[in-house]
């Protein structure tokens, strides 16, 4: 009996020699990794689902293209897209949570918080919703970096105009055949007059990336005029605001020359089941409703090697002549690159109504029909009650506002995590909350 025992068991006095705390480490490792596993990761809210998207091959001529990167390099100046409101003003910039710069002219107070327009403040960027996800999942792909260097990669610099017949070149594209069919393919049934409201060129260095969104929403009493972007993000994911959601067609235009391949795809989601593909092919463009279509950018040569943006220093991206752009940070040249290295679209869009009563509608409110901070926060935090996320809409709106801020984030924005990652969360964000001693030991797995 005896023998056979060793016979039948021979490792266990090899497994008694395993102290408990390795083998307890062990299963836990285990059983975390395969809840991530199991772990849904596309969970978009039905109203966000079913939108086509459609490819628009050979969009651009290549006399149309020159001109618009023409119409770039003369505008010179291109801040970082967190920095959109040089070119607009809202009524509120934060919901509350702004505090005083530092003395020292940064905002190292948040990790999240960058600098207002006029450098005077600290706040949640306009887009927190699209920047706190990135860095907490690390994008499609679920990177595994530091917090400055994910930060370092959506720092893409941009321009946005709202004055498209001030422009011959864009205002025939928003005239052209191809964008009336587009608006016929995105706009829902009934809802093909047009209203132009935008354009933007956006850049990407190489090794930077689009995370991923939903583009501005536009509502009756509730616009990027008025309230921060993420909040009416928040206002959209909710489903709380359908009634005043105004749809939209936009086009994404490339406007560059390289046949390369250099990655930086399209990627949307019109269902809860796996993502589809757009390849950025030169002078080629896409059509979208991208205020109800979660969409990104792949990484844009993802070998490359992304300079660090400072997200409190003042960045930008400044054509000097003879096609070589310059990154600066707060006049100080960080990179050179010439207009070749960078991916370069124009996004275009417009609402789309039912009739041009409903247009005039929309372009006659004034102040008093416009939705107030108090209103859109009272009704979120109502629905916080009713999801049992606190107790009283009291209790919301009386927590401080960057606690709300990141409550309402965590609870309605739900952007898609990585699928083929294991472990969907960016552990090297953690970082970011350890002294600097103990965040060194880190960098080898986290750049």
């Amino acid at each position: 009996t005896t023998k056979s025992n060793r016979l039948c068991f021979p490792t266990s006095k090899m497994s008694s020699k395993i102290p408990t705390s390795v083998t307890v480490l062990v299963v836990v490792v285990l059983a975390v990794l395969a809840s991530f596993r199991m772990q849904q990761r596309v969970n978009l809210p039905d109203h966000l689902l079913g939108h086509v998207a459609t490819t628009l091959p050979d969009f651009l001529d290549s006399e149309t293209a020159d001109e618009l990167v023409d119409l770039m390099k003369q505008m010179k100046v291109f801040p970082t897209n967190s920095n959109d409101l040089k070119f607009y003003k809202t009524v509120h910039e934060h919901i509350g949570e702004a505090v005083p710069i530092g003395d020292n002219g940064r905002c190292d107070m948040h990790p999240y918080f960058v600098p207002n327009v006029n450098r005077t403040l600290c706040l949640l960027p306009g887009r927190i919703d699209v920047g706190r996800h990135f860095i907490k999942h690390g994008g499609v792909i679920g990177l595994k970096e530091s917090t400055s260097k994910l930060i370092s990669r959506i720092q893409s610099f941009g321009r946005y105009m709202y004055n498209p017949e001030d422009y011959p070149v864009v205002k025939r594209l928003f005239q052209s055949g191809v964008f009336q069919q587009a608006a016929e393919d995105v706009c829902p049934p009934g809802k093909h007059v047009l209203d132009p409201l935008q354009y933007n060129f956006i850049v990407s260095l190489p090794g930077q990336t689009v995370a991923l969104h939903v583009d501005g929403v536009y509502m009756f009493g509730a616009t990027r005029f008025h309230f921060p972007q993420w909040l009416l993000a928040v206002m959209k994911f909710s489903g709380l605001y359908e009634a005043e959601f105004i749809d939209q067609v936009q086009i994404v235009a490339y406007l560059h020359r390289w046949t390369d391949n250099r990655d930086g795809q399209f990627v949307y989601w019109d269902s809860n089941n796996e993502a589809k593909y757009i390849a950025p092919r030169p002078l080629s463009g896409s059509a979208v409703d991208g205020s109800k279509v979660v969409h990104a950018a792949m990484v844009y040569q993802p070998d490359a090697d992304v300079p660090r943006i400072d997200k409190s220093a003042d960045n930008q991206l400044v054509y000097q002549g003879d096609d070589v752009w310059h990154l600066m940070a707060d006049d100080q040249l960080i990179r050179a690159y010439t207009t070749d290295d960078l991916r370069i679209t124009l996004v275009y869009r417009a609402r789309c109504f039912a009739s041009d009563e409903e247009m005039h509608r929309y372009h006659a409110q004034t102040d008093a029909d416009m939705m107030s901070l108090d209103s859109v926060l009272s009704k979120l935090s109502a629905d916080l009650v009713r999801r049992g996320r606190v107790t009283s809409v009291e209790a919301a709106l009386t927590m401080p506002r960057a606690e709300l801020a990141e409550l309402l984030l965590g609870e309605y924005i739900s952007y898609p995590l990585p699928v083929n990652a294991m472990v969907p969360y960016n552990y090297c964000a953690l970082t970011s909350y350890l002294p600097d001693s103990l965040a060194k030991l880190f960098s080898p797995i986290c750049p």
